[in-house]
């Protein structure tokens, strides 16, 4: 695996990424940073089989910044069954604080799938969130 810039090159065959590589080279001014450790907010983790890719630090990091540390983990983020309209709740929230705690979670479902449903589903309601979102 090789990382350069906002680009990650990885394959199976070094000598073909080498090429690739090489090639890429030719047409841009490329510095290779050498092997990753953290790409994008992204944890990579060199493993037996391949790699795993964890934003446990950014997903700390997002819990701090909203202090939310103290937030109880949930089975499901949200029942499919749970029906939301913008009638539910005070409309005290504070709605940019709203729009940033969805981005950074938004972000987070390029590792965590099992959120991104709740995370969609709330994201219908960032033009006038309430409480009950």
């Amino acid at each position: 695996m090789v990382y350069v810039d906002d680009l990650l090159l990885t394959g199976n065959d070094s000598s073909a990424l080498s090429l690739f590589q090489e090639a890429l080279s030719r047409r841009f001014s490329l510095k290779s940073l050498g092997s990753v450790n953290y790409f994008l907010g992204i944890e990579v983790i060199p493993t037996a089989t391949g790699y795993l890719l964890s934003q446990q630090k950014y997903m700390e990091d997002v819990l701090h910044r909203f202090h939310m540390m103290d937030a109880k983990a949930a089975p499901t983020p949200l029942d499919s069954s749970v029906s939301l309209s913008l009638r539910d709740g005070s409309s005290s929230t504070d709605a940019t604080r709203y729009r940033q705690v969805l981005g950074a979670l938004q972000y987070l479902t390029f590792t965590r799938p099992d959120i991104a449903f709740a995370v969609n589903k709330l994201s219908q309601f960032m033009h006038a969130p309430t409480s009950a979102h």
